[in-house]
């Protein structure tokens, strides 16, 4: 990975980093003047650091990788800033977009909507869509989506509505197996399905899409929009680091994987891999759900908290970006789960190539050994792209890599009401922030930067 460091203002310490590849490296307070040591350097774990400095609080921020920003990885590849994580934001996602104001981050529509080729993938042949057939179809997601109006009748309430059909113990593929439309249709809305849920259908939960149907105005269209319309020009780099450049009382240490997290009575010990210590009164795990487990607590988490880690949610796709010959124009193509590839969709083109980014819901249809499965991934194109010729592949594995253990989070059936409440739950002294347990647009930037505001706030206030 690339070494990655925030903007001037908090204090970094690069471990492990050699001299030529850091910009700066100054040594951490002293633990005594330490307030809070913040588990996680994504935007729950560096917004909670920013907020805490606002307020006067120092922190102490650890993180395992050589970089920040967690489940987002914006890497120079080819002459272009790829995102391998979290790519997308909106106007419709209040938090993020505040940020993207406040730092004056450059954003740009994606994929580019002027002469775009919609098509997707049904009965085995690939049906391109008229402008006619893109509003039938979100007509037909619309249909699909409405039974979550009376799950989410205020979505952006931190409370889910009574659930008298039981839709919360639904997945998305029995819902699909119920939900009746003309053959393209269907395909079309499974295709989207694919594409929110990132991970086998009959593991995710209805819910998951029920939910970003009402947070974009119960509209197919600007649910669309929100997902995959907006990003970042120069990358989500820009933002996190901006983000961090403000945590001026904060020492974020690169570098720095955490073994155990212990309470004692007078505060928080957190010990690192390396053999050092860091205590502070509180402490905010700003950890992905599905990797709380390979932290020691003493005492141990919540019953609920440990079973959800050990169960993981549900998402655990494949993202990567796919160089193949030719000018193949823009285009944006879905497919069906029974496909290998659930979406691609043209990042650039020219007459000397063209870059595709490639999303596979289901990681058993595509099986890729550190993405260099060239073949494999001709072979799953050619459904949806005919007689495509693949050069190259890069991407990052999330389920795989040990800090991640899964991609955005998607609850499985039954999980939202069962594990939601307590991932927010404070233990102690103990606070806990991230994507994984937002209130509103969870799984995405914005929800863990909405983490990382409540989290401060009741650091702040517990401290007081």
């Amino acid at each position: 990975m690339a070494h990655e460091v925030a903007a001037a203002g908090s204090r970094i310490v690069a471990r492990g980093v050699r001299p030529d590849d850091r910009r700066e490296q100054i040594v951490a307070t002293s633990d005594s003047e330490v307030d809070v040591v913040i588990v996680g350097g994504g935007f729950a774990g560096v917004t909670a650091a920013r907020e805490l400095s606002a307020r006067g609080r120092r922190a102490v921020l650890v993180e395992a990788r050589d970089r920040l920003g967690g489940r987002t990885y914006t890497k120079d590849h080819d002459g272009h800033p790829m995102e391998f994580g979290g790519t997308w934001v909106h106007p419709l996602q209040p938090h993020v977009w505040s940020e993207v104001d406040r730092y004056a981050v450059e954003t740009e529509t994606f994929p580019v909507l002027e002469g775009l080729r919609q098509a997707v993938v049904s009965d085995g042949r690939v049906v391109d869509l008229s402008d006619e057939d893109v509003e039938r179809a979100l007509e037909a997601f619309d249909e699909f989506c409405a039974p979550g109006m009376s799950l989410f009748p205020e979505p952006f309430l931190e409370t889910v509505s009574s659930d008298p059909d039981g839709l919360g113990e639904r997945s998305m593929r029995d819902l699909l197996d119920s939900f009746k439309a003309e053959p393209v249709l269907h395909d079309w809305v499974e295709g989207m399905c694919c594409l929110v849920a990132f991970g086998p259908l009959e593991k995710s939960g209805a819910s998951e899409i029920f939910r970003c149907h009402a947070l974009a105005g119960y509209s197919a269209a600007q649910a669309m929009a929100s997902l995959s319309q907006t990003k970042l020009v120069k990358g989500t780099r820009e933002l996190i680091n901006s983000i961090a450049g403000q945590a001026t009382l904060a020492d974020i240490r690169l570098n720095s994987p955490v073994r155990r997290v212990a309470q004692t009575d007078g505060g928080v010990r957190v010990e690192l891999e390396n053999g050092e210590t860091v205590t502070a009164p509180t402490a905010l795990i700003a950890l992905p759900m599905n990797v709380l487990n390979s932290v020691k607590f003493e005492p141990e988490l919540s019953e609920i908290k440990r079973t959800a880690s050990a169960d993981r949610h549900a998402g655990a796709g494949r993202k990567c970006f796919v160089r193949v010959k030719g000018d193949i124009g823009n285009v944006s193509i879905v497919a069906p789960e029974d496909q290998a590839v659930n979406f691609v969709v043209t990042y650039t083109h020219d007459s000397k190539g063209s870059w595709l980014i490639v999303f596979s819901a289901n990681p058993d249809k595509l099986q890729m050994s550190q993405f260099d499965d060239v073949q494999g991934m001709q072979t799953a194109l050619q459904p949806l792209l005919p007689g495509v010729e693949v050069e190259s592949i890069v991407g990052w594995d999330w389920s795989n890599d040990p800090h991640a253990l899964g991609t955005w989070c998607i609850y499985r059936p039954g999980q939202l009401t069962k594990v939601l409440p307590d991932l927010r739950t404070t233990e102690g002294r103990l606070f806990f922030a991230g994507a994984d347990s937002a209130s509103t647009w969870r799984g995405f930037i914005d929800g863990a930067i909405e983490s990382g505001y409540r989290s401060a706030r009741d650091i702040d206030t517990y401290l007081s």
